[in-house]
């Protein structure tokens, strides 16, 4: 969708990847031509980031063991204890198609970095994928991301919608606003703020997931391109 909307451009379009994670996403756009910046606010995502991107030569270079810890739902016990390796591409492959500047990671809060004033009308293009459910307002996230896109950006999101505050009082002691809406809604809500629906369907998609394991999670996640119109 991004290269059918931005291919008129002068300039590589502006793209940001909002809940950048380990910024595997960030560069493919990068290299694609795309002025890419990611957005992350976990330190430990921040971290691994860094780690994997300035500190691989090769593929398959480091051996993790993600499921050491989970007891449960095990079928064998080589399965728990079964390693990944990574990465599958090295940073270098993608990097020597990124030309200078057109990559860049942006760490704080999404709200704060990109609503302010100077950021009014900077992008072409806002990537959210598995990101709109951290939100404590998911309708805020909406009005920054119709703040920083110019007019005739395009919003493309992938995802459900397990918002992530819902139950922060069963594990927290202090009180976090959570307003938890339903895909129409949030939907309808981008409509009211001049966004215009170019496509939606719906994917299935698992996350972080053991296919070894005896209990599979599964999202039937929203597949969604908007332009913002005004």
């Amino acid at each position: 969708p991004m290269d059918h909307h931005l291919e008129h451009r002068a300039e590589p379009p502006r793209c940001v990847v909002a809940g950048a994670g380990l910024g595997r996403l960030c560069c493919e756009l990068a290299a694609l031509g795309y002025d890419a910046q990611g957005n992350e606010h976990s330190y430990y995502m921040l971290l691994t980031s860094s780690f994997v991107l300035n500190h691989t030569q090769r593929r398959h270079q480091w051996r993790i063991h993600p499921w050491a810890h989970q007891s449960c739902n095990v079928a064998r016990d080589s399965d728990q204890l079964r390693c990944v390796t990574i990465p599958d591409v090295t940073p270098g492959e993608l990097a020597c198609r990124v030309s200078p500047g057109l990559l860049s990671m942006c760490a704080g809060d999404f709200v704060e970095v990109y609503g302010v004033p100077e950021q009014a009308g900077a992008y072409d293009a806002v990537i959210t994928c598995f990101f709109m459910d951290t939100a404590h307002n998911v309708l805020e996230y909406l009005e920054v991301i119709r703040h920083m896109l110019k007019v005739g950006g395009i919003w493309i999101n992938h995802g459900p919608l397990l918002y992530h505050w819902a139950d922060a009082f069963q594990y927290l002691s202090t009180d976090e606003l959570s307003i938890e809406i339903s895909l129409e809604t949030m939907h309808a809500a981008a409509e009211k703020l001049g966004f215009e629906c170019l496509h939606q369907e719906m994917a299935v998609s698992p996350y972080t997931s053991n296919v070894h394991s005896m209990m599979q999670t599964i999202y039937n996640c929203s597949s969604s391109t908007m332009v913002k119109r005004r």
